[in-house]
């Protein structure tokens, strides 16, 4: 069985409430847990800066994705008549749709549905197109990181123990996709450069640490 994974995350458990409900309502299982940024300036607790997150095996995002969109389908036809969607452009209305990770899912309902009224098809065909566009998109590797590598390449032959957290990181770091598929997040170059890092890093490390210790006796 897959392990839950984030799936959507929400300013409070209020706004969350329809997602939960629907997910109740046709038996998917999921999780609930409060995310808060890994970096926080202050150092405390915050409750400002923390989220409801919502998480899905990954097999189910696309159910859930679908039963959201076809949910607020029903609603948009009661929408605001000054809702700022209305005075997209037919090619911004198609981004939305491109990029339905970057919109709530209302919204990606209503675009859909204007573009209807403008006489656009918006076919299952074409959005499971669109889908599969958008997945391929964010599944490439990002672009090269020459910054981080000389940096942990310098931190490693410093000693520093930094250095193997930026190899690890440039090694194995993954990065999550709408359909809850995991993919390695950089280049195959970056990756090795990030392994010797790590390597460097951890004898370099344990080097300095050793003479540390023969220089205190």
């Amino acid at each position: 069985m897959s392990e839950f994974q984030s799936y959507q995350r929400f300013a409070n458990v209020e706004v969350a409430q329809p997602l939960l409900q629907l997910l109740h309502q046709h038996n998917i299982p999921y999780e609930t847990k409060l995310d808060q940024p890994r970096i926080d300036p202050s150092f405390a607790f915050n409750p400002t800066n923390s989220y409801f997150v919502v998480q899905l095996r990954p097999e189910d995002f696309e159910v859930a994705q679908t039963l959201e969109l076809d949910a607020n389908d029903a609603l948009t036809a009661s929408a605001a008549p000054d809702h700022y969607l209305f005075n997209f452009p037919d090619e911004e209305l198609l981004d939305v749709l491109l990029k339905p990770d970057e919109w709530n899912s209302f919204d990606v309902a209503l675009a859909r549905r204007i573009l209807r009224q403008r006489g656009h098809d918006v076919s299952p065909a074409l959005m499971e197109r669109l889908r599969q566009q958008r997945l391929q998109d964010l599944a490439r590797p990002e672009p090269s990181q020459k910054a981080w590598i000389l940096f942990g390449y310098a931190m490693a032959l410093l000693g520093g123990i930094v250095a193997v957290f930026i190899g690890w990181h440039l090694y194995s770091h993954k990065k999550q996709l709408p359909n809850g598929q995991q993919v390695l997040a950089f280049q195959p170059r970056d990756r090795a450069h990030g392994f010797r890092i790590l390597v460097l890093g951890s004898v370099c490390f344990l080097l300095a640490l050793a003479f540390r210790f023969l220089l205190d006796d």
